[in-house]
């Protein structure tokens, strides 16, 4: 059969022994027919002649115009503010209860830890709960996560009293808050730039090992920073670098002075802490998901401790101190120190967006939606932006609080709704309550929450096990964060994990291909057993990119596999006594069906070294080039130029039969011609 091209079609052989039973009778039972299909073999250009292949054109305008006219007002509005993709799917009440229970849940874990993370960024502890309830608004509005927990995050926050204790305090012009506020309002502007530059997709580039490795150290940080409000001891300023080290050397010097009576209140906090952790929390979810606020007990039972007795006058605890009831008044950040923190800015707006968009990937597939990277960038950077005018620091997502959040039975952005409302409560009328709880509960209670972040050490096996570089790129980024700093960690980490992507691009996998027996199918010959290697032809298989900076490894190689050396080899066979051994390699397969890209330079090197194989009687077949590479190869002159020294094939099967082909010609006596060579 012959298709209107003149090439003909694949037929369709029933096999022989169909139906047919062992004595030659029938069987009552009709059997499923082996299929044969045969078909010719065809070279690449004769079968995209034969199909009419054609590069589709892309004209950027016209999709441009084609796609402003599609585009209407509802489709624009729900582009810019989610709520009104989703809201008009809300099932009410059944997803509504679910979000007023976790919604009040988080509400209540959002006073402890806004409180204490917000003493970890040098920031008033009030503003721990600003950072809590304005920000959250704007990212109701404009955030695609419906389960992701806004509002402070230890990471951020430690990074944030960085920035605060490096720029404020004896010998500056700006006070904690100024700082505070002046780096929320310049993180705010960069995200929104990443968002207008489309950079959302950037933050991929951040490994597994990177971020796991970063998480853990940055635990060890908020796990140190606090010992000194568990002992009851003030610390002289320790620098920006192996402040952790410097730390436990001044700690060390400060035991004798410790508050006796710190120390007591802050261990019983801490068991009190892992015994409902470790013990109760696990045995009360199999009966409630609504776990016990067991952190806010605590600072209540604090508080009420402390005025009872007098813990700040009569034993000289460290308190919280004022905090003001209300809601701020909007006022602007101190823009004169915007240049000073620059730098700092744009690692604390690359850290919250990238462990925001992290967790909210984790849900999104459980839960079988999609979050917009560069619509979060536009959610944390509005949202950042507004709060910086009420007395708010950076806000990034929390995993402590969405794994509550998720678990209680949040569905949508209104649990976020509802924990703010729940905000405004305390912040109305019941915020000065906590003013006399000792700080040594805060500390107590966030030395105790990233305990789950400290116990991911026991991932740097399992990422040595998944490969070196992951291994390495974990345990140094951890190293640098402990005993350097945390933006000097985040810094190792991220240039290990593009080093590492731009090593595995240096060096692709190449192996040596055999034949399975009487099939069409070739396999890696390092990893089968039993596989043929058919005389006079070598397949190598490649995958990877081919370009500038893997073109000397990729010809390095092939030459290995050949075992020759290239220029001694074309030296020897110059020699007029040179004979040419009968098994020796005729035709080099080259199985780029994994090749994902080719550049200018690499073709460039391609071509002279096919021309040099030639030289040495090797000539070069190409099987299964994507389109991408064919047309590459093609518009650089590689194929279908007047010296062209290779042959394209879309398998290796029909490369294979090409070379068998002229081994049989040859051994016969017959000399294909350049013509037949060639192309």
């Amino acid at each position: 059969m012959r298709n209107t091209n003149g090439v003909s079609n694949p037929s369709y052989v029933r096999d022989p022994t169909e139906g047919a039973e062992p004595g030659g009778g029938r069987r009552s039972r009709v059997k499923i027919s082996q299929v044969i299909v045969t078909r010719p073999h065809y070279q690449l250009e004769d079968l995209n002649s034969a199909f009419n292949y054609f590069k589709p054109k892309t004209h950027f305008f016209q999709e441009a115009l084609e796609s402003m006219r599609e585009v209407d007002t509802k489709s624009c509005l729900s582009g810019l503010f989610p709520i009104f993709k989703w809201l008009p799917e809300y099932s009410f009440p059944s997803d509504f209860i679910g979000d007023l229970i976790s919604g009040l849940t988080v509400g209540v874990m959002h006073i402890p830890q806004g409180m204490g993370y917000a003493l970890l960024a040098n920031m008033p502890p009030i503003t721990g709960i600003y950072t809590a309830f304005f920000p959250v608004f704007i990212y109701f509005l404009f955030g695609t996560s419906r389960h992701n927990s806004m509002g402070t995050l230890a990471v951020v926050s430690i990074m944030t009293g960085k920035v605060v204790y490096n720029h404020s305090g004896e010998g500056s012009h700006y006070s904690n808050l100024e700082v505070g506020t002046a780096l929320c309002f310049l993180v705010g502007l960069i995200q929104l730039v990443m968002c207008l530059l489309r950079m959302g997709v950037a933050s991929f580039l951040l490994s597994e090992a990177l971020v796991s490795g970063f998480t853990t150290g940055a635990a060890v940080y908020v796990f140190t920073s606090q010992m000194k409000d568990i002992l009851g001891v003030t610390l002289p300023p320790l620098g920006s670098r192996f402040e952790i080290v410097f730390t436990y050397y001044e700690l060390g010097k400060k035991i004798p002075e410790a508050n006796l009576m710190n120390v007591a209140i802050a261990v019983c906090a801490i068991i009190i802490l892992l015994i409902n952790n470790e013990i109760i929390k696990p045995r009360l979810a199999k009966l409630c998901i609504i776990p016990i606020p067991i952190q806010l007990i605590l600072v209540v039972c604090g508080t009420l401790l402390s005025i009872q007795l007098n813990l700040k006058d009569d034993y000289g605890m460290k308190v919280v101190g004022t905090i003001p009831q209300g809601l701020p008044a909007p006022k602007l950040p101190n823009f004169d120190i915007l240049p000073e923190i620059l730098m700092e800015s744009i690692t604390v707006a690359i850290v919250g967006y990238t462990v925001s968009v992290s967790l909210g990937i984790i849900f999104a597939k459980k839960e079988n939606y999609e979050i917009g990277f560069n619509q979060e960038l536009l959610a944390l950077g509005a949202g950042n932006l507004f709060g910086s005018f009420f007395s708010c620091y950076p806000f990034a997502a929390s995993l402590s609080r969405a794994a509550i959040q998720y678990l209680a039975g949040g569905k949508t952005q209104i649990t976020g709704l509802v924990s703010c409302s729940l905000l405004a409560v305390v912040l109305l009328y019941v915020a000065s309550f906590f003013q006399p709880l000792p700080r040594c509960i805060l500390a107590s209670i966030i030395a105790v929450s990233v305990q789950g972040l400290l116990m991911q050490a026991k991932d740097l096996p399992k990422f040595w096990r998944q490969g070196f570089f992951d291994g390495v790129t974990w345990l140094l980024t951890f190293v640098s964060v402990v005993f350097i700093s945390i933006d000097i960690g985040l810094l190792v980490g991220f240039a290990l994990s593009i080093s590492s992507i731009f090593v595995r691009a240096l060096k692709p996998y190449m192996c040596q291909m055999g034949n399975v027996p009487n099939s069409d199918v070739y396999l890696d010959l390092t990893r089968y057993q039993g596989l043929v290697e058919l005389r006079g032809i070598k397949i190598i298989h490649y995958a990877g990119g081919l370009h500038f900076a893997s073109r000397a490894t990729f010809k390095n190689t092939v030459c290995q596999f050949l075992g020759i050396n290239l220029t001694e080899e074309i030296k020897r066979q110059k020699d007029p006594e040179f004979c040419r051994a009968e098994d020796a390699i005729n035709f080099l397969i080259l199985d780029f069906t994994a090749l994902s890209y080719i550049d200018p330079s690499a073709i460039s090197t391609f071509k002279q070294f096919a021309k040099e194989l030639e030289s040495i009687g090797i000539q070069t077949l190409l099987a299964g080039c994507s389109p991408v590479v064919f047309e590459k190869m093609k518009k650089c002159g590689f194929l279908g130029g007047e010296e062209n020294y290779v042959r394209t094939y879309p398998t290796i099967h029909d490369a294979v039969h090409y070379g068998q082909k002229q081994l049989r010609l040859r051994a016969a006596g017959a000399t294909p011609t350049i013509q037949e060579v060639r192309l």
